[in-house]
């Protein structure tokens, strides 16, 4: 039974390996890909999808635009928020976060807590439920500062 290969262990995979891989590669080459010619009218078709999305979204977003010009800061989400900077214009989102500092002078609280050394994990709640978690690891005669952003 003569395969045209050498017996296993004469010559080793290596060579055998790259033996089948130049016969892949002739097979390969001999192959010819017919692609289709894509049809006009599907791209018509096409063309006028990515248009009425286009226009969906440009009227979308001046709804969007309409509602938040409307809602105070105050009452926005942390999300609401990013979605404001991310996708709506510089000066909205300044307007934002102008009222959003005004309102953080007015409402922030300082507290001054004496504790004995050890870790100790600290939690605020806003009034609207938000929570932020701080873990402080406090060592002997030490002060530490930290904020919320609540």
């Amino acid at each position: 039974m003569e395969s045209g290969w050498p017996a296993r262990g004469t010559r080793g995979i290596a060579p055998r390996t790259a033996g089948l891989a130049l016969e892949v590669l002739e097979r390969a080459k001999r192959r010819k890909v017919r692609w289709p010619e894509p049809a006009e009218e599907d791209s018509e078709r096409l063309n006028a999808a990515f248009a009425s999305v286009v226009e969906f979204m440009c009227r979308t977003t001046k709804e969007c635009e309409k509602y938040y010009r409307y809602v105070p800061a105050t009452r926005c989400q942390e999300n609401e928020i990013k979605h404001i900077c991310r996708y709506h214009s510089r000066q909205g989102a300044d307007n934002v976060l102008q009222t959003l500092e005004e309102g953080a002078r007015k409402t922030s609280k300082d507290l001054y807590i004496e504790v004995s050394p050890g870790t100790y994990s600290v939690t605020a709640t806003s009034e609207n439920m938000m929570r932020e978690t701080h873990v402080v690891d406090v060592n002997a005669g030490q002060s530490i500062d930290f904020t919320f952003s609540i």
